[in-house]
C-alpha cells in the first residue's frame, strides 16, 4: 500500500474554509453547542463538558469542551483555563450533567 503524501493545499476542513469563506471548525463548534443547549432544553442531560468559571472582576464564564471528562482534564492542565484561573477566578467546577441553569448569565468561551 502507498503512502499518501499530504496535501499542499491544507486540511480538509482548512481547504473548506477557504472555498466557503467561513470558519468551518468554528461554525461546527457552535452547532455542537446549539445542540446540546437544545437537548438541555427538552431536559435531556448535555454532552459536552463545560469548565465554570465564578470570576471577581469579569462575568462568570462556561469554556466548552467536547465531554465533561476533557472539561475536567482541562481544569488541570489547559493553557485557556491556567490563564483565566490566574487572572481573577474564583472557584471552578465542571458540572455533570450540566443544565441550562449552570450557564445562565455566563460568557460562553469556545478554545
Amino acid at each position: 500500500m502507498a503512502e499518501r503524501t499530504p496535501d499542499p493545499r491544507g486540511s480538509v476542513d482548512e481547504r473548506l474554509s477557504r472555498e466557503l469563506g467561513i470558519d468551518v471548525t468554528a461554525v461546527e463548534a457552535q452547532a455542537r453547542l446549539r445542540l446540546d443547549l437544545l437537548r438541555m432544553q427538552r431536559g435531556e442531560p448535555g454532552q459536552l463538558g463545560y469548565v465554570l468559571l465564578n470570576r471577581r472582576n469579569h462575568p462568570n464564564a462556561a469554556v466548552i469542551f467536547v465531554s465533561p471528562d476533557a472539561a475536567r482534564r482541562a481544569m488541570e492542565s489547559h493553557p485557556l483555563i491556567d490563564s483565566l484561573c490566574e487572572e481573577d477566578c474564583l472557584d471552578t467546577s465542571v458540572p455533570d450533567p450540566a443544565t441550562l441553569s449552570d450557564l445562565a448569565s455566563r460568557e460562553v468561551i469556545m478554545p
